[in-house]
């Protein structure tokens, strides 16, 4: 009993807390009780207004498509700390996966992959040069051989009529250096800046060479490989860190911010390089910006520690020795707890990342606002789809998303697709299939056949024009719908708890949800051209103000509801019932209210249309009252300790995650 009662009690205090403030909104916009942000999306009236081959998204002539690829996904006769780590049995679906280790073969046959992406349309090739192949031991000299392959597969890029983003540490670290601690060693910067310098200087030396380079990256995603290689041991070396040490990983001399404070670090010293040789090579770092959501108010206080920890933490660390920079975005993450949340409505990847285009917005948006002027590059974005039905919606409305940003101001500059051909996913390994190209790995040589998909054409014919048409939008959503109608069946290759892989895939239905870019919340430009169709002769601000109207009382109807599920679990069960029941009839009230001035807003009475709202505001306010007043009169009781408590977690909080600016 006394647990219990602990336990209700933290739960109340945390609700009440939240209720005070103490968990800020974060830069994206203010959650609701789903924790799915409700910042306006700015949703060009074309988008859904347009039909047949008219262009929805043009970006210009000045506006580059790429594909991506890196070293350890695709290199073969490569002996890296992943090899290592697959052949330990710490890679799912390896093992039972047919020549494994050739991964694409783009050591030996490279013209593969550059045919294909220069069939597509590419004039951005990202790749890597691996820090393990460069230096294998350590040396203070750099494996000429290799750099030699290195420079001969860049000049066969531009031949093709395109320019390398080349990326110098990918998720790879050489296990020589692994083994003393990685980048929670100080030495490691010491190790990355000498890296860092062969390679620069060398492209600096070669005039051929450096036309061919477009961008260097020299960390991606380094929150991630921070979080999975000394928090979590996902990743190799992969020591299981104890629990003393994982309690202590985020805190501000935890292995985390070591580890991300070297890498800082490492990109300073490689970025003053560029600038004291005086290259003209723009220097920058991708990071991995998902968009994070709360499941429930409950998790908002793991939602904002996350968002705090990553979203902008290592821009900031290099924000004036950034030429650019680089967003990785797949999608967004539902928290629950400590971990991510599978949600049955939501639709997913096969790597289990849920898709959300608005999410792609705001993240640039919230960027271009904080680093204002300096260039933004999609550095990754795609999604893990063997069947190829969600492949072409994906990226139509993530390029509706980037277009959108472009038009309130964010300079974006270039978007490259993750990935040409199906290859090696990290601790995932072959299961999910992120390619525009299927790879068919068989035992019988020569085996590892390229297949492109029908997505493969779509990127190519979008690149080419530098547009997106209204038929490409819909021919693309209708392939999804078609198959989440008839409840069709899909590989799957994330584990139920949302963290573990599968070495086989699982089935999962395709989701009913309408995804698109700007489909979960009224905007003034998709309201504006639903009115258009149906009503025609409404006035556009009308039927924005319903909109927002009939949205307002639904988060209120929300509100209500999760008090009543809250009185549920306590003594007032009785009286929460009363409340739901009184909140259904509302519901009813409400929407009748509703229908009523939808019809008066089709025959074009303007006053009328706002008399009916006024009515269903009415009726919404009055069975809302009730449970308001009952909030109010316990708040008033508790106000004197709440607002104790809430100061002591305000303070508490502010202490422990207040972000530095």
């Amino acid at each position: 009993m006394l647990s219990r009662g602990l336990l209700v009690g933290a739960l109340v205090l945390l609700r009440h807390a939240a209720a005070l403030g103490v968990f800020e909104s974060t830069d994206f916009g203010t959650p609701d009780l789903l924790g799915f942000y409700r910042e306006r999306l700015h949703v060009p009236e074309r988008y859904a207004a347009a039909a047949g081959s008219e262009v929805i998204a043009h970006f210009g002539d000045n506006f580059e498509f790429g594909l991506a690829t890196a070293p350890a996904h695709v290199e073969d006769a490569l002996h890296d700390a992943w090899l290592d780590f697959a052949r330990a049995g710490r890679v799912v679906a390896f093992n039972n996966t047919a020549r494994p280790e050739e991964r694409t073969r783009f050591w030996t046959e490279p013209e593969a992959e550059l045919d294909l992406a220069a069939g597509a349309g590419a004039t951005i090739f990202r790749m890597g040069a691996d820090w393990t192949r460069l230096f294998p031991d350590g040396a203070a000299e750099m494996d000429q051989a290799a750099w030699a392959r290195y420079r001969e597969i860049m000049l066969m890029c531009h031949e093709r009529g395109m320019r390398v983003m080349l990326t110098l540490f990918h998720h790879s670290l050489p296990p020589w250096l692994g083994a003393v601690g990685g980048w929670t060693n100080s030495s490691s910067v010491r190790h990355f800046e000498t890296f860092a310098r062969a390679v620069l200087g060398a492209i600096g030396a070669d005039e051929p060479l450096l036309r061919a380079v477009h961008s260097v990256i020299t960390m991606n995603e380094p929150h991630v490989f921070a979080m999975l290689t000394y928090c979590a041991g996902l990743w190799p070396p992969g020591s299981e860190p104890s629990t003393f040490d994982s309690l202590r990983c985020f805190t501000p001399w935890g292995a985390y911010a070591v580890a991300m404070a070297n890498m800082a670090r490492g990109h300073r010293a490689a970025h003053e390089f560029v600038a004291q040789l005086g290259l003209r090579l723009r220097v920058g770092a991708a990071h991995h910006v998902p968009c994070y959501n709360a499941k429930t108010v409950l998790d908002r206080p793991t939602q904002r520690m996350s968002e705090l920890l990553t979203t902008f933490h290592f821009q900031d660390l290099i924000a004036n020795a950034s030429d650019f920079i680089g967003i990785n975005y797949y999608g967004q993450e539902i928290l629950d707890g400590a971990s991510v949340a599978l949600v049955a409505s939501e639709e997913y990847s096969e790597a289990g990342r849920a898709i959300y285009p608005d999410g792609l917005f705001r993240v640039l948006v919230a960027f271009g606002k904080r680093y204002a002027g300096v260039p933004i590059f999609i550095t990754e974005n795609g999604i893990a789809d063997s069947t190829d039905v969600l492949r072409p919606a994906y990226l139509v409305e993530h390029l509706l998303a980037v277009r959108a940003a472009i038009d309130v101001g964010v300079p974006v500059r270039a978007y490259v697709f993750w990935t040409i051909t199906d290859n090696l996913e990290w601790a995932d390994g072959y299961c999910p299939k992120f390619g525009l190209v299927a790879m068919n790995r068989t035992d019988a040589p020569p085996g590892l056949a390229r297949e492109p998909r029908a997505s493969y054409e779509l990127f190519g014919a979008i690149a080419r024009a530098a547009d997106v048409t209204a038929e490409q939008r819909s021919a693309a959503w209708a392939l999804v719908r078609s198959h989440a109608r008839r409840r069709a069946l899909r590989p799957f290759c994330r584990a139920a708890d949302g963290k573990g892989a599968l070495s086989e895939p699982v089935l999962r239905r395709f989701s009913r949800r309408d995804w698109r870019y700007g489909a979960r919340e009224p905007a003034a430009g998709r309201a504006a051209s639903v009115e258009q169709r149906l009503f025609g002769r409404v006035n556009a601000t009308d039927w924005q103000q319903l909109a927002e109207r009939l949205a307002g009382s639904w988060a209120a109807s929300a509100s209500t509801l999760q008090h009543a599920l809250d009185d549920e679990l306590g003594e007032r069960e009785r009286a929460a019932r009363a409340a739901l029941a009184e909140l259904s009839e509302g519901v009813r009230a409400g929407l009748a209210s509703a229908s009523d001035a939808l019809e008066t807003l089709r025959t074009g009475a303007a006053r009328d249309a706002s008399d009916a709202m006024s009515r269903a505001e009415a009726a919404a306010a009055e069975w809302l009252g009730a449970v308001q007043r009952d909030v109010a009169a316990r708040q008033r009781r508790d106000a004197a300790w709440l607002r104790r408590a809430g100061r002591a977690l305000r303070r508490a909080w502010d202490g422990l995650v207040r972000p530095r600016r």
